[in-house]
């Protein structure tokens, strides 16, 4: 999304290079850190990092990663982009790291929580996830040296898309197929998280339904069995149709941004494929 938002502004995307390497590094030091936070054993079909090699290696590795990603962004000057713009760079890349872990902690805090509502979730996950995705297109333009009102766009194109592949990383969460996420599925069910499905179930218009939902997760969910159990009762419920309509409208104002923002042709065909992909993926 860096390199393409980067072309779509009519910049090179050799030259941006250093700047996606250095958000893909970040979103891989987020990754390690969060699978020992959510206490994972499984990602991309491998054991995640900290059950393999232990936490404090896990943790070690997260952060010598957000140190490379940092050194990666200072090497586009040697790109020929001018230095008052990697310093801009480095500082939004910063900037949108820490908007992460603001959003982590605000997803952690939230677990178990009986008074979490939409109106809670929207803004963690617009830090948790969507700030990342914002930034890298945000970064792209920048590098691309576009004016303001385009960089302005394309950042809210990243926002939308963020905002839209995390809802839909929380529908697969629950009702995707482990073979191919390459991990379990029921993980949110059994930490009592608040994800969107399980938010929307538990302010469902069956308040029976719901107080059956809330003690059972309450409870505890132990086996894959009463996770599928209860992921058959929030479909029930209108979870799963309300989520996938919420992810179609992220889609839908993010490609109405991107097309606002006037991008080269073949660069903004490419991010509506990336986008369509990222929101409508089954894995």
């Amino acid at each position: 999304m860096c390199l393409l938002s980067c072309e779509a502004a009519c910049g090179r995307a050799d030259a941006a290079a250093p700047a996606g390497a250095a958000v893909e590094l970040v979103h891989s030091f987020t990754l390690l850190h969060d699978d020992i936070a959510d206490r994972d054993e499984v990602r991309r079909g491998r054991p995640t990092v900290w059950l393999r090699w232990g936490v404090g290696q896990a943790i070690t590795a997260g952060d010598a990663l957000f140190a490379l990603a940092n050194l990666a962004g200072v090497q586009l000057e040697a790109n020929g982009v001018p230095p008052d713009t990697v310093a801009r760079v480095l500082e939004e890349l910063n900037q949108a790291t820490l908007t992460v872990c603001e959003g982590q902690q605000l997803d952690i805090s939230y677990e178990g929580s009986p008074d979490i509502g939409v109106h809670d979730y929207l803004p963690m996950i617009e830090r948790k996830t969507a700030a990342l995705f914002a930034a890298a297109c945000s970064i792209g333009a920048r590098v691309a040296g576009a004016a303001e009102r385009k960089r302005a766009v394309l950042t809210a194109f990243g926002r939308e898309v963020g905002l839209g592949f995390q809802i839909t990383d929380d529908v697969l969460g629950i009702w995707g197929d482990p073979g191919e996420m390459g991990k379990p599925v029921g993980g949110d069910l059994r930490r009592n998280k608040r994800s969107l499905p399980v938010i929307h179930a538990l302010h469902s218009a069956d308040p029976g339904a719901s107080a059956h939902l809330a003690d059972r997760l309450a409870a505890g969910v132990e086996t894959d069995e009463e996770a599928a159990d209860l992921a058959a009762l929030m479909e029930r419920l209108g979870a799963r149709q309300f989520c996938d309509q919420m992810a179609r409208e992220c889609l839908d104002r993010g490609l109405a941004a991107l097309e606002s923002a006037q991008p080269e042709p073949a660069a903004a065909r490419d991010l509506r494929t990336l986008a369509s992909f990222l929101i409508e993926r089954s894995r």
